[in-house]
C-alpha cells in the first residue's frame, strides 16, 4: 500500500511549505512518535507540537500559520498546510482505506472450507469456513458457523467457539479460548492463553470524525488493537482499533463485562477493570491499576502504576502512581470521604445559616 506525497497533496489540496521532490512515497499514516519514514503524521492541538523534533514522519499535516512560531528549528518533515488539519487527517484516513482495500481485477479469492496449513482436525476445520491463505495451528478447533479470513493465524491449542469472526491478517496466539459470537477486526494480535467471552468485539472503529462544512467526515480507524498473554475479556466487551499506531491491553489484565476501551488506549499489565467502565480515546493506564464498575475515564488522561479508582468515579486529570481516587471529578479518597459526609449534612448546615441570618434580621 503506497501513493505519492505529490499526489496526497492534489488530492486533499494541501498546500507544501517549500519545494517537494515528485518521487516520495508514502506507506500510511501514523501519530508523530510513532511514524515511520514512509508515512506521514498530523497536528491540530499546540500541546503536540513538542513531538515535531522527535519524529521521524516525512511530512506533517498542520496549519502552518498557527504553529509556525513554535516550529522546532532544523526540522526534517515536510510540512502540509491545511486551514483544518483534523479534517485533513480525516480526508487522508479515507484515502488510504480506500488504498488498502483496492482488489487487483479477477483476484477476488475464494474462501476454502479445508485448511490446507498444518493441522490435525480437519474434520472440525470441515465445519467453519477457513480461507486457503489461513493458517491453523494443532490441536485448535473450530464450531460451526466460525470464520477466519485471509492470511489469518490462529496457534496450537485454541478453541473457536460458533459463529466467531476473525478477520484478515488476525494473530491468534496458542491456548486461546473465544466463545461464540465474538468479532476479531482485521489486523489484530491476540497473545497466548487470552480468553474472550461471547459478544466481544475487537477491533471496531473509534468514535472519530472531523467537522466540515457539509456534516461529520468519518475517520477512517488504521490501526489495529493488541491483546497480550492472559488477558481476559468479559462478555460484550468493545475494544476500538486505533485511529493510527494501535489500541494495547497488557498481559494479565482482566476486564469484565459490557467494559468500553477506545481507540489509542493503552493499558498496562495485570490490571483489573469492572463492568461498565469507559475509557476514552489516547488514555494511558499504567501496571496493576484497579478500577471499579462504571468509573468513567476521559481522554488523554494518564493514570499511574498502582493506582485505585473507586467505582462511578470520574477521572478527569492525571493521576499518579498509587493513588487512590473516588468521587467525580475523581481526588485522593480520603478528601472524598470527608467531602461525602458533609455534603449528607448539607441541607441541616443550610438551615442552620438561615436561622442564623433570620436572628440577626431580628436582633437589627
Amino acid at each position: 500500500m503506497a501513493i505519492l506525497l505529490d499526489d496526497i497533496v492534489k488530492r486533499l489540496s494541501l498546500r507544501v511549505i517549500g519545494d517537494l521532490p515528485k518521487n516520495i512515497t508514502v506507506t500510511g499514516i501514523g501519530s508523530l512518535t510513532e511514524a515511520k519514514d514512509t508515512q506521514i503524521s498530523f497536528v491540530s492541538n499546540p500541546k503536540y507540537v513538542k513531538h515535531l523534533a522527535e519524529t521521524k514522519a516525512c511530512a506533517v499535516i498542520m496549519n502552518y500559520g498557527a504553529l509556525k512560531q513554535g516550529l522546532p528549528p532544523g526540522i526534517k518533515f515536510f510540512i502540509l498546510d491545511a486551514d483544518d488539519p483534523y479534517l485533513a487527517f480525516a480526508k487522508a484516513t479515507q484515502l488510504f482505506y480506500q488504498i488498502k482495500n483496492q482488489r487487483p481485477a479477477g483476484k477476488a479469492g475464494t474462501p476454502s472450507r479445508v485448511n490446507p496449513g498444518k493441522t490435525a482436525i480437519k474434520d472440525f476445520l470441515k465445519l467453519g469456513n477457513v480461507d486457503k491463505t489461513a493458517l491453523i495451528g494443532e490441536n485448535t478447533t473450530l464450531s460451526p458457523g466460525s470464520f477466519v479470513g485471509e492470511g489469518a493465524t490462529i496457534g496450537k491449542n485454541c478453541n473457536i467457539m460458533g459463529n466467531v469472526f476473525i478477520g484478515k491478517n488476525v494473530s491468534i496466539g496458542d491456548g486461546a479460548i473465544i466463545y461464540p459470537n465474538v468479532t476479531i477486526y482485521d489486523d489484530s494480535i491476540i497473545g497466548n492463553n487470552c480468553i474472550i467471552h461471547a459478544g466481544s468485539v475487537i477491533g471496531s472503529d473509534g468514535f472519530g470524525y472531523a467537522r466540515g462544512k457539509n456534516g461529520y467526515v468519518k475517520i477512517i480507524h488504521l490501526g489495529r488493537v493488541i491483546l497480550e498473554d492472559d488477558v481476559e475479556l468479559g462478555a460484550n466487551v468493545t475494544v476500538d482499533r486505533g485511529a493510527i499506531d494501535f489500541t494495547k491491553i497488557g498481559k494479565g489484565t482482566k476486564i469484565d463485562n459490557l467494559v468500553q476501551i477506545a481507540h489509542n488506549v493503552i493499558i498496562g499489565d495485570n490490571c483489573a477493570i469492572a463492568a461498565q467502565t469507559g475509557i476514552a480515546g489516547s488514555s494511558t493506564i499504567g501496571n496493576n491499576v484497579i478500577i471499579g464498575g462504571q468509573a468513567g475515564i476521559a481522554g488523554h488522561i494518564r493514570v499511574g502504576n498502582g493506582v485505585i479508582i473507586a467505582a462511578q468515579s470520574g477521572v478527569v486529570h492525571n493521576i499518579k502512581d498509587n493513588e487512590t481516587v473516588s468521587g467525580y471529578p475523581a481526588f485522593p479518597i480520603k478528601y472524598w470521604r470527608s467531602s461525602a459526609v458533609l455534603f449528607k449534612k448539607l441541607p441541616e448546615l443550610f438551615k442552620r445559616i438561615k436561622d442564623i441570618e433570620k436572628d440577626r434580621v431580628l436582633k437589627k
